[in-house]
C-alpha cells in the first residue's frame, strides 16, 4: 500500500511538472503539443505491445471517438500551454482548475442526472478561488488572455472527461492514453508543416522528456497506483498537482507566488477536497 501511495505521488508529481514545459520549450504552444503527442504515443505503443494488449481498433465508430477526443487532447494541451507562456506555471495551472465548475453543470445535462447542492457549492468556491488569482489592479492584458486560456482549457478537459465517461468504460487507462494520443497525433502533422521550422536540440529533447516521462510513464504509474488505492485518496492527492507545479516553478523559474496564489490556490484545494469526502460518504454502503 505505501509502495503504491508513493507511485501515485510520483505521477501526480510528473503531471504538474508538465505545466514547466511551457516555459522551458521555446517553441510555440501547438508545436509542444504536436512533439508531446508524438513521443507519448510511440512510447504507449510499446508498453502496450510488451503488456501483449491489441492496440488495433476494429470498429469505425470507435475510430471516430477516437479522433474527436484526441482532437479535444490537442485543444486541451495547447489552450494550456499557451496559458502558460502568457501568464506563469501558477495561473496556467490555477485557472485549468476551473473544469470541476464546467462538469458539475454539463455532466447532469449530458447523462440527464440531477444537479446536486453539494456539488454547486463546491463550483462556487472553486470559481471564488480562481477569482482570487485575477489581477484587478493594473490589468495586464496578455495575463488575462493567460487565464482566459487556462479556463478554455479547463472547458476542454470537462467535456474531453465527460467523452471519457461515456465511451471509454471498457478501456485501460493507458490504452485509453494511447488512443487519444494518437488521435492528437493526426493534428501534429498539418502543424509541423505550417510552422516550416525545424525545432532547436534543446526544445526537442524537452519535448522527448515531455512526452516520454511527463505523459507516458506518468499514466503508465498512475494506472499502476489505482490497483490497491482507494478512489477518495487518488482525488485527494491529485489536488497536488498545482501545488507541486508552483512549488518547484519557484525553484526552477523563480516565478514567486503572490499571496493572492497561495490563497487562491488554498480555496481551490479545499473545493477539490470537499467534493472529495462529499463523494466518498455518498458513496459509504449504509451499516
Amino acid at each position: 500500500m505505501k509502495k503504491d501511495l508513493i507511485i501515485l505521488h510520483i505521477a501526480v508529481l510528473l503531471f504538474g511538472l508538465s505545466g514547466l514545459f511551457g516555459k522551458l520549450i521555446e517553441a510555440p504552444s501547438q508545436v509542444i503539443v504536436s512533439g508531446r503527442v508524438i513521443f507519448a504515443t510511440i512510447f504507449l505503443y510499446i508498453v502496450l505491445k510488451f503488456k501483449n494488449e491489441k492496440v488495433e481498433m476494429t470498429s469505425p465508430t470507435s475510430k471516430k471517438i477516437i479522433i474527436l477526443q484526441g482532437s479535444l487532447l490537442f485543444l486541451h494541451w495547447f489552450s494550456f500551454f499557451q496559458a502558460i507562456k502568457l501568464s506563469s506555471v501558477a495561473l496556467g495551472l490555477l485557472s485549468f482548475s476551473s473544469f470541476p465548475i464546467f462538469t458539475t453543470f454539463m455532466e447532469p445535462l449530458f447523462f440527464k442526472e440531477k444537479l446536486e447542492r453539494g456539488k454547486v457549492i463546491t463550483a462556487i468556491i472553486t470559481f471564488i478561488g480562481i477569482s482570487m488569482v485575477i489581477p484587478l489592479n493594473g490589468i495586464d492584458v496578455q495575463m488575462l488572455s493567460g487565464i482566459g486560456m487556462g479556463v478554455f482549457s479547463g472547458f476542454s478537459f470537462a467535456v474531453l472527461a465527460i467523452m471519457n465517461r461515456k465511451f471509454s468504460s471498457s478501456v485501460s487507462g493507458i490504452k485509453l492514453t494511447f488512443y487519444q494520443c494518437l488521435g492528437a497525433s493526426f493534428w501534429s502533422i498539418p502543424v509541423l508543416l505550417l510552422w516550416n521550422k525545424v525545432p532547436s536540440g534543446k526544445d526537442i529533447f524537452f519535448m522527448l522528456i515531455l512526452g516520454v516521462v511527463f505523459t507516458g510513464v506518468a499514466h503508465t504509474l498512475f494506472v499502476i497506483s489505482l490497483k490497491r488505492i482507494s478512489a477518495s485518496t487518488v482525488s485527494v492527492t491529485t489536488c497536488l498537482e498545482p501545488v507541486y507545479a508552483i512549488v518547484f516553478a519557484a525553484f526552477i523559474l523563480g516565478e514567486i507566488p503572490t499571496l493572492k496564489i497561495v490563497l487562491g490556490s488554498s480555496i481551490i484545494i479545499l473545493a477539490a477536497f470537499i467534493a472529495t469526502k462529499t463523494t466518498v460518504l455518498k458513496d459509504k454502503p449504509a451499516v
